[in-house]
């Protein structure tokens, strides 16, 4: 269960590298494509522990909505340190 989750948060990454405002290879259906593939392998990863597949649903989207702005958060300061100190 505990990789499910794992799994999950790498999902949020990869959906924040696939929006506009990020410049990269995983930008756009690259990242939209493996977000995806990666959300379902956390589903059934946590649905293979035993829980249902409703509540493994909802655990994997609340972990990517958790992380999601924490991560958001992270790389736009990132990024402001790095506009600073050009």
């Amino acid at each position: 269960m505990w990789i499910g989750i794992a799994l999950a948060a790498v999902c949020s990454w990869l959906f924040l590298c696939a929006t506009y405002r990020v410049d990269g290879p995983l930008r756009g259906w690259p990242g939209t494509l493996l977000g995806s593939l990666a959300a379902m392998l956390a589903v059934w990863l946590v649905h293979a522990s035993g829980l249902g597949l409703a509540v493994s649903i909802a655990l994997a989207l609340s972990v990517m909505i958790l992380i999601l702005p924490c991560l958001s958060y992270w790389q736009a300061t990132r990024r402001q340190a790095k506009k600073g100190a050009r």
